[in-house]
């Protein structure tokens, strides 16, 4: 039995809603899109908006390059919002850090729920992934120093990518260098039954399936994790467990203490040369 079939359901939707553990959301929305449109106007001569990697509509990337031919590290972010909110456009805000440390940064969009199922949100997210993989090397990348980064829903999507069957894409195994999932959900069973299923419209089987916890792989890229210490204990509880299941598998996993922070700026910290979770990825980059 999982803490979560135990509580009521008062109870378990506001262990689900990140937003219970502040005052106002918009302060951190505001704030996305904000230092992401300062990071495009300081960028912009480096910057590449909206290339395509898919059909969709919302199958495009914004990359910024460093200067010098390269070739160069590469990190993806992709951004949260429960599947259903935000976009590319509020998630430039740490490309100036990594550019500083000439790594290509690359905020990844996706098709939102209802408009699209989240087993296609998954699908699509890989797709664009092994897309950037496959053409690194025409914009100055390294395809062999890729890392990626998600929060939130970006954490679940991190993880669905690296239990990807990369034999089936052509890929001997995981080709990523590493990963960061940021305050993620790795078991959707307890969604399903909350205000978050209303747009994705999960069943259980839906769930069980989507659940990295429930399809951990045989071998992937290291893989780091954080949650921000103002958070619920569900999102604690989820990090920990995926963590400990991914470390009895063999899989290479670090934790970064984030102290002070919650749900929605903890990420803001990957703008911060000197953060810990910024050095995370860093380390990984650079091992």
């Amino acid at each position: 039995m999982k803490p979560y079939h135990n509580m009521d359901h008062e109870t378990l939707e506001r262990e689900y809603s990140p937003s219970s553990c502040i005052d106002d959301i918009m302060v951190f929305i505001n704030e996305y899109e904000t230092e992401s449109e300062n990071a495009r106007d300081l960028l912009k001569q480096s910057m590449q908006r909206d290339i395509k990697y898919g059909p969709e509509d919302r199958s495009y990337f914004d990359m910024f390059l460093p200067e010098g031919d390269g070739p160069h590290p590469i990190h993806i972010f992709i951004h949260g919002g429960y599947w259903q909110l935000l976009s590319k456009n509020e998630s430039a805000f740490a490309a100036p850090n990594f550019i500083d440390h000439g790594v290509i940064f690359i905020a990844l969009d996706y098709t939102l729920a209802p408009e699209a199922s989240l087993h296609e949100i998954v699908d699509q997210v890989r797709r664009g992934i092994i897309s950037i993989l496959k053409n690194a090397d025409k914009f100055g990348g390294d395809a062999d120093n890729i890392t990626i980064s998600g929060s939130s829903a970006g954490g679940h999507l991190v993880a669905e990518v690296i239990s990807t069957d990369w034999q089936k894409y052509g890929f001997d195994k995981c080709p990523l260098k590493g990963a960061l999932a940021i305050s993620g959900v790795f078991d959707l069973e307890p969604l399903v039954k909350t205000y978050v299923n209303d747009p994705l419209k999960m069943t259980l089987n839906d769930a069980h399936a989507l659940s990295p916890l429930l399809h951990i792989p045989d071998q992937t890229c290291p893989i780091a994790f954080s949650v921000g210490e103002n958070e619920t204990s569900e999102f604690h509880r989820q990090t920990a467990e995926y963590m400990k299941a991914c470390a009895e598998k063999g899989i290479e996993t670090s934790y970064i203490e984030s102290p002070v922070v919650n749900h929605f700026d903890i990420v803001m910290n990957l703008n911060k040369k000197d953060s810990p979770l910024f050095q995370a990825v860093l380390g990984q980059i650079r091992s």
